[in-house]
């Protein structure tokens, strides 16, 4: 199944009073990967908005590690299933370069310090019910053809 990484240096608005990611920010930094795993499939989402919407209609994350102001993460994005009229993007954050915030900072840069999921339905947008993904994009999300 196809998969990208996204570089993303954490941004003081992500963060709360203690230094530490603002929850919500995790779920921004999911969807900017995603964005990036469409566009390597040959699908940028600028251009499947065109014609169908594409929902998310669920997501969650689980945080197994602190991140904090400055520190860049590592976002990887996979292809985790392929159903009918939706599929799941699996998603894992490391810490690729530590920031500077916590004197000697000892975190395990290979750990996975977030994981998530989010599932995205193909919609008819004017009708908003779900309908069957289109094959070429299945194809796509599958990893059968890439462009």
């Amino acid at each position: 199944m196809p998969q990208v990484q996204t570089r993303i240096r954490v941004p003081f608005p992500d963060v709360d009073s203690s230094g530490r990611i603002h929850f919500i920010a995790l779920f921004r930094y999911f969807e900017v990967a995603d964005h990036d795993l469409m566009r390597a499939i040959g699908y940028p989402y600028s251009v499947l908005f065109r014609d169908q919407a594409y929902p998310r209609v669920h997501a969650s994350c689980d945080y197994r590690g602190p991140i904090y102001f400055d520190d860049v993460l590592v976002i990887t994005a996979r292809i985790a299933h392929v159903g009918t009229s939706s599929w799941t993007v699996a998603f894992a954050a490391q810490v690729a370069e530590p920031s500077a915030i916590m004197p000697d900072d000892q975190r395990d840069i290979t750990a996975v310090v977030a994981e998530g999921k989010i599932t995205i339905a193909s919609m008819h947008p004017q009708e908003q019910r779900a309908i069957p993904i289109p094959n070429g994009l299945r194809q796509a999300l599958s990893g059968e053809s890439l462009p």
